[in-house]
Parts: structure tokens; sequence; C-alpha cells
């Protein structure tokens, strides 16, 4: 029968929106350890790798950026996945879920394609950025290792997608937990070679995400062929290549990755460039800056993704009206949660960066980046809200092409625009254009969102369309849960498996 998760219940006499925002949470807590634990990873590679020197502290974040850019085609198009299968879920078409998860499967042996070139030319790649030499042949190092995790990042966010469209976020939970530990121990045995195995430096902590990407997508893989899922989603039938599904999710998809990539690869020129124009110190100031930024909104991410399957599988039902109350209450809880943290960056900047860097340059810098951070914090989390509930409601392409064409012009153009002719501000001065980008984004994607234009998407109409006496008919979503509904009852009576 149809599974329902029963998004609306509430207390009699109860607040409406204390009830949404504990169900919210209650969904969004195993994912908001999931982006925790991402961002551990990423600390501990940065934290790790610091104690090798300065130099190093200015080589991490922008090679690490590299590898994601990779990473974004392949993990972008497959974040569709959720919304597939909490759309799934909520029409009454759960064994449809499983196959959509198997399509991120093949698009993860593709990108193997990239994967390659990559690492072979990424010597080439880091000679057109201006670095230092002992910074640049760091960057280089660890990319020609780590840029190998790339099928496997792919696979674990098709995974990760599927199992938080049907709601079962703990299971991603338990797989990148696992992941950090082996993360954190093999970076402290292969960077400074401990346990009998060699110093390898900064390519140690290559290795070792590599590793840990590895034994994630282990973890998610097995459970996802357990007998629970086969037996619920019929995870070990739904293997076969399906076009139609694979098409569809890299249309629906497609948008957000290019998004991804633009976005990744902006951020990745404002370090490498921009930013490292300034000094060693200012990038490796920078660096630990947005390490702290994670802080907040990393959980704030966690949320939205919650809120993306929340509003996928109501949009299915066809509660508009509800999903709407829903991006209301994680509205109010991230601009919460990030606010509280602006106040942390604005009144403790100094104290924050001294407990990463003894460097006083690093430090100086640092304590300008985080008040820059604590001016746009409540921004970006209208941004993050926003962007998930759109991307539930199967509205990407729109949302993508804004952030693209406002990243472009306003962060990295005026970015550049303020490092040329006002040189007197610093590194202030691509800061505040970071500043004034996020703060313009979070106002377009509210607007988009309370413009309702959201609401005519139907991402299952070429399904919907049969051939009734040689004419094309499109049903309605109703009918067509309504005839699952029968059909699977039909099957009990007869005692069939459903």
């Amino acid at each position: 029968m149809q599974p329902s998760l029963n998004l609306e219940l509430a207390p009699a006499g109860g607040s409406v929106l204390i009830q949404d925002m504990r169900s919210l949470l209650k969904l969004a807590a195993p994912v908001i350890g999931i982006t925790l634990s991402r961002m551990l990873m990423g600390f501990a590679d940065f934290y790790q790798v610091s104690f090798l020197g300065t130099s190093a502290t200015a080589a991490i974040s922008p090679a690490t950026m590299f590898v994601f850019v990779g990473l974004c085609l392949g993990m972008g198009a497959v974040t569709s996945v959720q919304t597939f299968t909490a759309q799934c879920i909520g029409r009454g078409r759960p064994l449809e879920a499983s196959a959509y998860a198997w399509q991120s499967i093949y698009i993860a042996i593709a990108s193997l394609a990239l994967a390659l070139p990559m690492s072979y030319y990424s010597e080439q790649a880091w000679a057109w950025i201006d670095s230092p030499p002992d910074v640049r042949a760091l960057q280089v190092a660890y990319c020609r290792i780590a840029i190998w995790s790339l099928p496997f990042g792919v696979a674990c966010a098709g995974l990760e997608a599927f199992f938080n469209g049907i709601h079962k976020s703990g299971v991603a939970l338990r797989a990148i937990i696992l992941a950090l530990v082996v993360n954190v121990i093999g970076n402290y045995a292969l960077i400074f070679g401990k346990f009998g195995l060699p110093q390898m430096g900064i390519e140690g902590a290559a290795v070792a995400t590599v590793i840990g990407w590895l034994v994630r997508v282990g973890v998610l893989m097995f459970v996802f062929l357990s007998h629970e899922f086969r037996e619920r989603y019929q995870t070990h039938r739904s293997w076969r290549r399906d076009w139609t599904k694979l098409r569809s999710i890299i249309v629906l998809g497609g948008p957000t990755a290019v998004q991804w990539l633009l976005d990744v690869g902006a951020w990745f020129l404002f370090l490498a460039i921009i930013i490292q124009g300034f000094s060693t110190e200012t990038l490796a100031a920078t660096n630990t800056g947005i390490q702290f930024m994670h802080v907040a909104f990393m959980p704030a991410i966690g949320l939205g993704i919650a809120l993306c399957s929340v509003v996928g599988q109501l949009i299915g039902e066809g509660r508009h009206e509800v999903a709407v109350r829903k991006t209301r209450a994680a509205l109010l809880m991230t601009v919460t949660y990030m606010g509280f943290i602006s106040l942390i960056f604005l009144l403790f900047p100094k104290a924050l960066m001294s407990l990463v860097s003894k460097d006083p340059a690093v430090i100086a810098a640092g304590v300008g980046v985080l008040l820059w951070a604590s001016l746009f914090q409540v921004s970006d989390a209208f941004c993050i809200t926003y962007i998930n509930a759109l991307r539930g409601a199967g509205d990407t392409r729109w949302p993508a092409v804004v952030l693209v064409c406002l990243c472009w012009s306003v962060f990295i153009g005026g970015g550049i625009l303020m490092a040329r002719f006002a040189p007197e501000w610093g590194h202030h001065g691509p800061w505040m254009m970071c500043t004034v980008y996020i703060s313009l984004l979070g106002t377009v994607l509210w607007r988009r969102f309370a413009s309702g234009a959201w609401r005519s998407i139907n991402l299952f109409k070429a399904e919907e369309t049969v051939v009734i006496a040689d004419r094309e008919v499109t049903l309605e979503p109703e009918a067509i849960v309504e005839q699952v509904v029968e059909t699977a009852e039909a099957a009990a009576d007869a005692g069939l498996p459903i």
C-alpha cells in the first residue's frame, strides 16, 4: 500500500508553526548530522594539513575546491534523485524510487571519464594559476590523488538522495560517520607517517579522502541492497539502465549541476586568483574563515535538504499550501540559527581565528573575513531555504540561471574590479562584493518562491501520457495515484506480492 509519512499531524490546540518546526527538525536531524559530518571531514583535512605550515594551509582549500569542481557535474545532476523519489512516494509509486537511484550509479561510472584527464593534467591546470611555487606544488600533489574520489562521490550523492527522499537519512548519517572516522585516522597515519605507514604529507590527506569516500559508498550500497530495501523497493531488480529515467534525472538535475559547477568554480577563482593575489597569509586567512562559515551554513543546508523532500512529497500529494507553510517554518529556523552565528562572528572574530592559526598576519586578515561573513548570514539563510524548497518543487532551471548570473557578475566580476581598481581596500573589497551577491540572491529566491511559479510544474507529465484508442491522453496525478492504489489492493486481494 501507499506509504505515508504524515507530515501534517498536529496535537489538538497546539501551535501549527511549532509543530511544523518540530516535524521538520525530526526529519532534518539525521541530514544535519550528515552535513556536519561532511563539514568535519573537510575541516579534518584542513586542520591536520595546517600542521604542515602556512603554505599547506594556503594550498588545501583551493585544492579541495578544484576536486569539488570535478564532482559538481555528477553530484549536482543526481541530487534530482531526491525530488523524484520524494514525489514518487507522495504519488503512491514507491517501487519506482530505487530505479532512479540505480541510474545515478551509472552516472557515477561515467564520471571516470572526467577523473582521468583531471588527474593527468592537474599540473598543467594549476600552471594557469599564479600561485607561489611551494603552494602550487602542494596543490598539484593533492589534486592528482584526490580527484579519484569523483566516481565514489557521485555514487554517494545519488544513494543519499534516494535515502533522503524516502526519509531514511539515518542510513547516510551512519555511512558518513564511519567515513569520517576512517578519514581522520587515515590523515593522521598518512600525513605524519604513523602506524608504520609512510609519511606522505598533503598527499596522505588525499589518499585518506579517497578511502573515506570508498568506505562511505560501500556502506550505502550494502544497505541499499539489504533485505529491507529489497522487499519494499525491489532494489535488486531495478538495476537495469532506464533511458527515460536517466534522461529525467539529467534534465531536472542538469541546471543544478551547471549551477554547482559555476558556483564552486567561482569560489575556486575567488580563492586561487582574487584572494591569492594579495598574499599567502591572506589566502590562509580566507581558507580559515571559510571553515568557520561551514559551521554556519552546513546545518542550514541539512534542514534545506530535508525541506526539499518534504516539499516534494507534499506537492506529489497535491498539498501545495502545506508546502508553503513548511517552507516558512524552515526559514524561521535557518534565520534564527544563522543569525546567532552572525553574532558570534561579529563579537569574537579574533578568538576564532586564534583557534587555528598563530600567525599574526593570518589572524589579522581573518578578522576582516569573519566580519564581512557576519553581514550576509541571514541572507544566506534565505538562499539555502528557498533554493531547496524550489528544488523540491522541481523548479531548478530559473534559480540556477539567476544564481550563475549574479555570482559571475557581482561576486567574481565585482571582486576582480575591486582588487584591480581599489587595491587600497585589500581583501575587504572582494569580500564586500561577496556580501552584496549573497544579499541579492537571497532576495531574488524569496521573490521567486513567493510568485508561485513552481505550482504549475509537473515532473511526471511525460509518464502520465497514455495512448487510448490511438489518442494520447494525459492523466491527472490524482487519477494515477488512485489507479496505483486500486491495483495494489487488487493484488493484495489476490494474494500477490505488492
